[in-house]
């Protein structure tokens, strides 16, 4: 991105390990005259909604279960995604918890 402008630019990043490597520290240090970076906090689902929907997938295919081959947890997450493909009301609450949460929710919807 740096090559395809000369504008100034605004990185927001998690906190991969990839991202916050010495080699990337070195590369924003060469570049911090062009270029800041603006980490995210390490769990920040106010920043990034589909958390929530990745939370309830969680609870729903793999929390307190065991798999004894990955075939087996792949085949789980299968299903608990189909189940939110075929409920859309399921997909919509939880981001409408997401909204009450953090004030966002419009009087005049439900």
């Amino acid at each position: 991105m740096l090559a395809q402008t000369t504008e100034h630019l605004f990185l927001i990043q998690d906190g991969a390990r990839y991202h916050t490597s010495k080699a990337m520290d070195l590369f924003f240090a060469q570049h911090q005259t062009r270029l800041t970076v603006c980490p995210l906090p390490a769990y920040s689902p106010d920043y990034n909604p589909i958390e929530y929907l990745w939370r309830n997938l969680k609870k729903r295919a793999t929390h307190n279960k065991y798999f004894a081959e990955f075939s087996e947890l792949m085949t789980a997450v299968d299903y608990g995604l189909t189940y939110l493909v075929q409920h859309p009301a399921e997909v919509l609450r939880v981001f409408g918890l997401y909204r009450a949460e953090f004030g966002l929710l419009n009087p005049n919807s439900a």
